[in-house]
């Protein structure tokens, strides 16, 4: 069976501000051949940017199990493209 991926969003305040709302719409600039593979959708707060120290800095993305910290959509496709093509 062909990999599946979940993109998850820090939706809440710090997150937002600093990137999430532009990482929103990253759905609809997937490539076409990842589109049926890829989920993406809002979470609320993981409380990561409070601890600066252990995560780094918001805007926070989960790509399935792994947390990505500063996310932009370049740090996000890559982590997408490691899982499919695992």
């Amino acid at each position: 069976m062909a990999a599946t991926v979940t993109v998850e969003i820090c939706m809440g305040t710090t997150c937002y501000v600093m990137g999430g709302a532009q990482l929103a719409g990253i759905a609809e600039r997937l490539p076409e051949e990842w589109k049926d593979r890829v989920t993406v959708k809002g979470m609320r707060c993981v409380g990561a940017c409070q601890q600066a120290g252990v995560y780094g800095r918001a805007p926070f993305v989960r790509v399935n199990d792994e947390l990505i910290a500063e996310a932009d959509e370049g740090k996000v496709l890559n982590a997408i493209r490691t899982i499919l093509e695992a």
